[in-house]
């Protein structure tokens, strides 16, 4: 008897576990991989900034591939790292001199109660180097030093053998604000200073938007619904039919083509599904959102009425 209750148990959260997932509400999720092949490439939006504006050139805050020789020499505690991948966002102490200050803007923000930022960094040499290494993250209201909001934290490096840690931290506090996320590498470097490298950015909330399965049936072709309610204040739905088992991408636009939120970024089997939006973070006005699989794309119109 015993047997036959955690058996039936076991099917009924598979049963649920394949009918109802929470998905991630994505803002930002970059490792760097396609950010660009440039000695000073940055991810799409993204902005750095010089404060001190006596670096080498081509040493400021950059996305390279690891294993360079950076920012000199061919010893191994100088070479460039990735957290689990080829490519990362990095700075090292030629930045400035005889002190470094050097910033590093995200693209524009929209804040919802539950986003993080979190990240993989390592800072100073993973060897017996001792130097110290220093790293702020600053929420700002423009890519621009002048208009930090607030600092979020200051992290030191180790004294020794520093390695990849991940670091959060919450952004609830700025819940309905546009913001930008500031990462400022400032040391003297006359003294200290060695190399700062950051992967793996994520801001968003892991755990914030509902995606019911409605059916196991498999539909005869790809559909997208118009949200209901619609108008709507602040949440609404919106279904969609899966005709064969494929990535998923549900994103929210603005009037202007601006991406506003991933909903939903995944795969997902064949099926009907319910994805529920909440745009409690934007202003009133029309929205737009887009079905993206690999078999089938398309675009509706939704109304925010506040």
């Amino acid at each position: 008897m015993k047997k036959i209750y955690f058996t039936l148990l076991f099917l009924f959260i598979i049963a649920f576990s394949a009918n109802y997932s929470f998905s991630q509400r994505i803002l930002i999720n970059e490792n760097f991989e396609t950010a660009g092949f440039n000695s000073d490439s940055l991810p799409t939006g993204w902005y750095q900034v010089d404060v001190d504006g006596t670096g080498t050139a081509g040493i400021e805050w950059a996305v390279r591939d690891s294993g360079l020789a950076y920012p000199a020499g061919n010893n191994f505690i100088y070479r460039t790292r990735a957290f689990n991948s080829m490519r990362s966002l990095t700075i090292g102490w030629n930045a400035g001199n005889p002190v470094a200050d050097d910033w590093c803007f995200t693209d524009s923000l929209r804040i919802q109660t539950g986003d993080s930022l979190i990240f993989m960094m390592t800072l100073g040499s993973n060897s017996t180097t001792a130097y110290i290494d220093t790293m702020q993250v600053h929420v700002c209201s423009e890519q621009d030093p002048l208009f930090s909001v607030q600092k979020l934290a200051t992290i030191r490096s180790l004294d020794t053998s520093n390695d990849w840690v991940e670091y959060k931290f919450s952004l609830s506090a700025f819940a309905g604000q546009k913001i930008y996320l500031g990462f400022r590498y400032w040391m003297n470097t006359s003294i200290d200073g060695l190399l700062c490298y950051i992967d793996n950015i994520f801001v968003g909330n892991r755990s914030s938007i509902g995606i019911n399965q409605l059916s196991t049936g498999i539909p005869s072709k790809f559909a997208l619904n118009q949200n209901y309610p619609n108008p709507f204040n602040p949440s609404t739905k919106i279904k969609f039919d899966l005709a064969k088992n494929t990535n998923v991408k549900l994103t929210v636009f603005n009037s202007l083509g601006q991406k506003m939120m991933n909903v939903f970024d995944g795969f997902k089997t064949a099926g009907s599904y319910e994805a529920s939006f909440d745009g409690s973070s934007l202003a009133s006005g029309t929205y737009y959102y887009r079905l993206e699989t690999d078999f089938f794309t398309e675009t509706k119109k939704m109304q925010l009425v506040k």
